[in-house]
């Protein structure tokens, strides 16, 4: 409302007939309806995805209808997202970063990038898949497999471990992808199970022996195709061209290492919020809904993640995670996947 010393001032001799009076009143209602106006707003979020597209956009329509809520994506690769954090600081327009696996999260929190996320959503999904320094959370994941093409090998032929594809009797018979996040993480659990030096090893001889290649769908394509027999790959890629091909159709199929081979590490899709999201308050109920029984149903039905709420069931995954026999190292002990760059360039791979 206007103030009443204000008013006077601007008019100090004005007459207060009906005519002034009507005009204070509009005047005055003009006043308080503006800050009226403004808090009713739709609240907003902006998510900086890295995910495969379909899952996440899913939860976030049922949220928009559940909430009001309106969000909007900024899709991109891990990597460039978190720099793009790291670029924009404290004026980024980033409220949740959604990342396909973890070791972008990690740089940002060793940045000081990431605000804690609150107990409640931690406690709704395993330790072993998030931050234990509440930085990031755990939100779906998928396993390492071995791919192979039935026509080519048998099952039972398949190596013990992926440490067996530095032998030279797999030479010319395996694909990877050198530049994939999911290997980088890979390469660190080969050096958390056999120590750095023995890493170094293996990796020189995947370097001499595999075929690399450029993306992960390629590989799978390939090995169905016969180009080349084997691949160490994520069993979420098999899902993906099984879902767009039909399973029954496919030559490639997939076989779990276990017995906690680095070859079967589970790798993490995980969320964090800046440090300077604009909207953090709204991000953290937005996490909370992510983790909720409702939002992890809605990625088992959409991803070819398996959702790491207890209980959830996949209506994709292969097989569960309790049956895996996977390995013991966790994305937190993973970190920035930096280990596994120095160790590439160390033979040469980048």
């Amino acid at each position: 409302m206007m103030n009443e010393n204000l008013s006077m001032s601007l008019f100090p001799r004005f007459i207060c007939n009906k005519a002034t009076l009507l005009s204070f009143a509009v005047l005055s209602s003009f006043s308080v309806s503006l800050p009226v106006a403004m808090a009713t707003e739709p609240a907003a979020l902006t998510i900086y995805n890295s995910q495969d597209k379909g899952p996440v956009e899913a939860v976030a329509a049922a949220y928009e209808k559940k909430t009001g809520v309106k969000i909007t994506f900024r899709d991109n690769g891990a990597p460039a997202l978190a720099q793009q954090i790291i670029a924009e600081g404290k004026k980024t327009p980033a409220d949740i970063f959604y990342a396909e696996y973890t070791s972008a999260l990690v740089s940002l929190s060793n940045k000081g990038l990431l605000a804690d996320i609150p107990a409640g959503s931690f406690q709704q999904i395993p330790a072993q898949y998030s931050d234990n320094q509440h930085k990031w959370l755990g939100i779906t994941a998928r396993s390492f497999v071995i791919m192979y093409n039935q026509t080519m090998i048998h099952e039972e032929q398949l190596p013990h471990s992926v440490m067996d594809f530095a032998k030279p009797e797999w030479q010319g018979k395996f694909a990877y992808n050198p530049r994939a996040a999911a290997f980088l993480e890979m390469i660190v659990a080969v050096e958390k199970t056999v120590g750095y030096d023995a890493a170094k090893n293996w990796l020189a001889g995947i370097k001499k022996n595999g075929k690399a290649y450029p993306t992960n769908t390629a590989m799978v394509l390939d090995v169905d195709r016969g180009e080349v027999a084997t691949a160490i790959n994520g069993d979420n890629y098999w899902l993906a061209v099984a879902k767009d091909k039909g399973a029954d159709k496919l030559n490639v199929k997939v076989h779990y290492v276990g017995h906690q081979d680095p070859g079967a590490l589970i790798t993490v899709s995980g969320v964090g919020i800046p440090e300077y999201a604009p909207h953090r308050a709204e991000a953290e109920k937005f996490v909370a809904y992510l983790v909720s029984p409702e939002g992890q149903n809605i990625l088992a039905q959409a991803a070819g993640d398996t959702p790491l709420r207890p209980g959830i069931i996949s209506a994709v995954a292969l097989k569960p995670f309790d049956k895996l026999d996977a390995s013991p190292v966790t994305s937190a002990q993973i970190g920035d996947a930096s280990d596994a760059l120095q160790l590439e360039k160390a033979v040469g791979l980048n």
